[in-house]
């Protein structure tokens, strides 16, 4: 491999500009970048990199290799998307998806201020982190084998819950098949199973136990296998001394949770949940407040609680940093591209705004209509006769008819205009498109446009009492 150059805001990798380091970790560093497109397109990403540490470039890139292979295969909303690994100038770089959002661990931190995670936030995040997890133990190759993947490393760092709510598990850099030889114990200690402390071959079931640490340390605030320093969790972890369980902790504990819970954290492999799906239906039966509908709303109120306000700090200093990377490339002030949101500025919803003022879109909004051919003259043939003692129209006939259509034109004008409300999508006045709304629904209108003048051509039919007086046209 190629020695990397050290990275700085505003430097290119590949297509993507820097804007800033937004975390840190053993082995890699993490940017919030910018992908630009044409027309002042643009889209944020985040971009792991590798730091330069001695000894260590050859593993690090392997964990790095490794996290592209795995995570680019799973496709799930509570795992976050990886869009591409690239290479610039000896800089190996893995492109994920942006989450507006903070580690699980911060908002845990953050927690603390407000009387910890309420128990049913608790259950519906971790409920989402087993989703994820699922999806990456069911993984299969090309011939629907099963890859056996193990994440192996699933704490609090490696969660990112946004800001509405979603938990999406990250860093798949030590995750590995089964089939694999390598089962060192990589991972943060707290959270490692038995199996996995001990060096032994793990499965599924390992992640499954960190979970459980996961769960009872947000429901309970405390770990389950608590000791005053890291190595002294790991005797505990590894020993034969099952938990506490949380009911002594917290005397209102449910007893189902503390079911699912105590099952996930048994030290006998075999007598864990066999999967993150049982595990999660579980959850779902024990505690189905939890999963209600509407519950997502609970959760967006809980993280503007405990981190909303990081929410707005880190956005704006985002927006200062995207400011300095424009004025280090020579970009003018307010021409750097906006948020995609601005182009819905002309998309107004109001149910007060009449429906007539609301149908003249601009031009370039309107469909390229081809004008209608002239109709070409009937041959004299096809004219019928209005000579005397031939089955014809007269022209006091024809006249007849022309004075009825025309009253009955006039009458379905009045109609309309006494019924009042829009006009059927038939009759849009100027619009060249049908209107699908409800007839009692606010109307969706286009905004400070351009008015077109069109004419407006009711189509209401005569009514049948009308309709019985015309003639009968000759066959």
């Amino acid at each position: 491999m190629r020695e990397s150059l050290p990275l700085r805001a505003g430097q290119k990798l590949g297509r993507y500009e820097l804007i800033a380091p937004v975390a840190r970790g053993g082995m890699g560093q993490v940017w919030a970048a910018r992908l630009r497109g044409a027309r002042g397109f643009h889209k944020l990403v985040a971009i792991k990199t590798l730091l330069l540490v001695p000894g260590e470039a050859a593993r690090t890139e392997q964990h790095l290799l490794e996290e592209a292979r795995i995570a680019a295969l799973i496709q799930h909303s509570n795992v976050a998307q990886t869009l591409e690994l690239g290479e610039h100038e000896g800089t190996l770089y893995l492109v994920m998806e942006w989450v507006d959002g903070e580690p699980l661990s911060d908002v845990l931190m953050c927690s603390q201020q407000i009387g910890g995670v309420p128990h049913l936030v608790a259950v519906n995040l971790v409920a989402q982190v087993l989703r994820g997890l699922q999806a990456a133990h069911e993984l299969c190759d090309d011939q629907g084998k099963p890859l056996g993947v193990v994440h192996r490393a699933v704490s609090p760092n490696n969660i990112l819950v946004s800001h509405t709510g979603i938990a999406k598990v990250v860093d798949f850099g030590v995750a590995q098949a089964v089939n694999q030889s390598d089962c060192a114990s990589d991972g943060e200690h707290g959270y490692m199973s038995p199996e996995q402390a001990l060096g032994r071959a793990v499965d599924r079931r390992s992640d499954l136990f960190a979970v459980g640490v996961l769960l009872y340390s947000m429901t309970t605030g405390r770990h389950p296998f608590d000791g005053a320093e890291a190595s002294t969790i790991l005797l505990n972890i590894v020993s034969d001394e099952p938990p506490r369980r949380p009911s002594l902790l917290k005397p209102n504990y449910s007893r189902t949770l503390e079911a699912v819970v105590l099952k996930a954290l048994e030290k006998d492999v075999d007598r864990r949940w066999p999967s993150a799906e049982e595990m999660r239906l579980a959850l779902q039966r024990g505690v189905p407040q939890a999963f209600e509908l509407g519950f997502e709303a609970q959760l967006r109120n809980f993280m503007g609680d405990t981190v909303g306000d990081r929410a707005i700090s880190k956005r704006e200093a985002l927006r200062r940093a995207e400011a300095a990377v424009d004025a280090q490339l020579g970009v003018p002030p307010g021409t750097s591209p906006s948020s995609s949101a601005t182009s819905l500025r002309a998309i107004t919803l109001d149910a007060s705004q009449r429906w007539e003022d609301s149908v003249r879109p601009r031009a370039s909004h309107l469909p390229t209509l081809r004008p209608l051919r002239p109709l070409r003259p009937l041959r004299p043939s096809l004219v019928p006769s209005a000579r005397p003692g031939r089955r014809g129209l007269s022209s006091f006939a024809l006249g007849a008819i022309g004075a009825i259509a025309a009253a009955a034109v006039a009458a379905a004008v009045l109609w309309q205009a006494q019924v009042g409300g829009p006009p059927r999508a038939a009759s849009a006045p100027g619009s060249g498109m049908v209107d699908l709304s409800p007839a009692r629904a606010p109307r969706i209108g286009v905004a400070s446009v351009t008015s077109t003048t069109a004419s407006a051509v009711p189509t209401s039919a005569p009514s049948a009492s009308v309709a019985r007086q015309l003639p009968k046209l000759p066959r």
